[in-house]
């Protein structure tokens, strides 16, 4: 696996980060998410440090993440019941065709 050095800017300071060429592309989705997170905390008009400007955005996207998990269990849970209730009804049909 080959790790390409990446430059990026976020909070008008740059880094060079190492990741594999496989993701690249999420990384550089990441930081530019990670920068509009940024973004709308300071044009929010709240003159924050810049230290707590990159907390707030962190906490924000942990929240977002964590409420995306928390649907995608939803969804997989309904998911499930579905197929259960599918089942079932099969094996009702199975079990009237032979009496």
């Amino acid at each position: 696996m080959n790790i390409e050095q990446i430059n990026v800017a976020i909070l008008n300071r740059q880094f060079t980060i190492g990741t594999p060429n496989s993701e690249r592309e999420t990384l550089l989705r990441a930081v530019d998410l990670l920068n509009q997170k940024i973004n709308a905390i300071q044009s929010a008009g709240r003159n924050m440090e810049t230290d707590k400007v990159a907390i707030m955005a962190a906490l924000n996207l942990t929240h977002d993440l964590l409420k995306l998990d928390n649907q995608n269990k939803a969804l997989a849970e309904t998911e499930f019941e579905g197929k259960i209730a599918s089942l079932i009804e099969l094996c009702d049909s199975a079990i009237t065709e032979l009496d």
